[in-house]
């Protein structure tokens, strides 16, 4: 329960790095897209999806813990909702790719979690920006396109925080569920 809180407090806390705003593009660019990855590969599928559910229920009742210290219900309903919702299954999705890799000694595997959980981000925002604008889901789709290298990147980073805090917190190569049962 604790380590779900902490995750929470920690994508709050890249909230306080402001938007990037990009002229004619409807979402910024923001760092805090990493959290669900982080949050997914080093709780796992239940408690890094969890954990982000805290996190869109804070940010709906207008906690600012999205970038630029932003919060409240028109985010969530508004062109960047489906992003933020999507977390949620990003979460889950990394947390159970990474539990299913036998030893996470190759962060590129965890990589490839990452980039693909981007796709998951860039379908949910497409569809909220189409239904927020007057922007057809493939013109909305086709704008995630400025968002890859940077998104690239932030799975790169969050692959080797991944790899090194499991390491730290469950033993090298260790499946977070196996330590926990041999723990109880």
């Amino acid at each position: 329960m604790m380590m779900i809180g902490m995750m929470t407090a920690v994508a709050g806390a890249i909230g306080f790095i402001p938007a990037i705003p990009i002229p004619g593009i409807i979402p910024p660019i923001t760092l805090q897209s990493i959290a669900p990855i982080l949050a997914g590969g080093i709780l796992g599928a239940r408690r890094g999806a969890l954990s982000m559910v805290v996190f869109v229920v804070l940010v709906a009742c207008s906690v600012p813990m999205l970038a630029g210290m932003r919060g409240g219900l028109g985010h969530l309903l508004g062109p960047t909702g489906g992003y933020i919702f999507s977390w949620i299954l990003v979460a889950f999705f990394v947390g159970l790719f990474v539990s299913y890799v036998p030893k996470l000694k190759v962060w590129s595997l965890v990589l490839v979690s990452a980039v693909l959980s981007m796709v998951i981000q860039y379908l949910f925002g497409a569809v909220s920006i189409s239904f927020t604008s007057d922007m057809s889901y493939t013109a909305a789709l086709q704008m995630n396109v400025i968002f890859m290298p940077g998104d690239v990147l932030k799975a790169i980073v969050a692959s080797m925080v991944i790899v090194r805090v499991r390491h730290a917190l469950y033993g090298y190569g260790a499946r977070r569920e196996d330590v926990l049962r041999n723990v109880s």
